[in-house]
């Protein structure tokens, strides 16, 4: 169990909410219970404020220091903010637009593909026919990957 990274298009599954009984009982209120699946939208310029989306329905906004006392399992995070680079992955989506996708296909990285990640002085993708793919760190931002537990 961990905390909710306070990221953009991060999206994890709440398993509780620590802290006092008044703060779990107006989150509970709001729609954040236990189970519920929690998507990170967007931060506010202060990063005081999180706008994020409950169960792919309603979105409100929670203190920072509220996101803190929900733990969370992670489902699926921006290619940038992968820690553990010994695991292996699957491309779930691209948050750019249409010209980002297409770009992402000519370079052979589709939604569902299985891939490993390699970090040298960028971001290094080795696919799941063994191609190495360099990309960026704005790129990488924009590419959502969920862990698997197969290996390529």
């Amino acid at each position: 169990m961990e905390t909710v990274l306070m990221l953009p298009n991060v999206e994890c599954k709440i398993i509780s909410i620590d802290g006092n009984r008044q703060l779990a009982n107006r989150l509970t209120q709001m729609g954040v219970l236990p189970g519920s699946v929690l998507r990170i939208v967007r931060i506010g310029p202060l990063g005081r404020t999180v706008e994020v989306l409950i169960d792919q329905g309603e979105s409100i906004a929670l203190r920072s220091e509220e996101l803190r006392k929900i733990k969370c399992k992670i489902l699926a995070l921006p290619l940038a903010a992968v820690k553990d680079k010994q695991k292996t992955y699957r491309v779930r989506n691209f948050a750019g637009g249409w010209g980002f996708i297409q770009k992402m296909q000519a370079r052979g990285i589709f939604p569902s593909d299985i891939i490993r990640i390699k970090e040298t002085d960028g971001y290094e993708i080795i696919s799941k026919d063994s191609r190495l793919i360099r990309v960026g760190r704005g790129e990488a931002e924009k590419i959502i990957v969920e862990p698997v537990d197969e290996t390529l």
